[in-house]
């Protein structure tokens, strides 16, 4: 969605070209991530802690985004941010309700890491918001 919205015109162009690609690249790693969760091995612990880190990167890089963009490709922008939020945050409740299929010496860490995911995916639609409210 979000390479979708950044593909249209906007005042600047390379600025767009390269959230595009960032996209685009997120896309496909968490299409990879998906696949290896689906797979149940004993790294989907792993994999989810990914998919929120990565899913939090793509609300940031849309909130980012949302004010080179125009009209309704705004919009796409702000939803596209706010489903990679719950994408992250439902990711988060899942590593945190299982803390014991973490690796022991590693889930303090792996907490950690989705605990930030989390925090930076609610930071991203707080600046979606204040976007939304100052260009009403």
């Amino acid at each position: 969605m979000l390479e979708k919205a950044c593909a249209q015109g906007s005042s600047d162009h390379l600025r767009l070209k390269v959230v595009r690609g960032l996209a685009r690249d997120l896309k496909g790693e968490l299409e990879v991530l998906a696949i290896l969760a689906d797979w149940e091995t004993d790294t989907r612990q792993t994999e989810w802690i990914e998919g929120a880190l990565r899913a939090a990167n793509v609300a940031n890089l849309a909130a980012c985004a949302i004010p080179e963009l125009l009209g309704v490709h705004a919009s796409e922008a702000a939803a596209a941010a706010y489903l990679a939020s719950g994408a992250a945050q439902a990711l988060g409740i899942l590593v945190e309700s299982r803390p014991e299929d973490a690796r022991k010496d590693h889930a303090s860490y792996a907490l950690r890491d989705v605990r930030s995911a989390v925090w930076r995916a609610r930071l991203a639609i707080q600046q979606v918001d204040q976007f939304s409210g100052e260009a009403d």
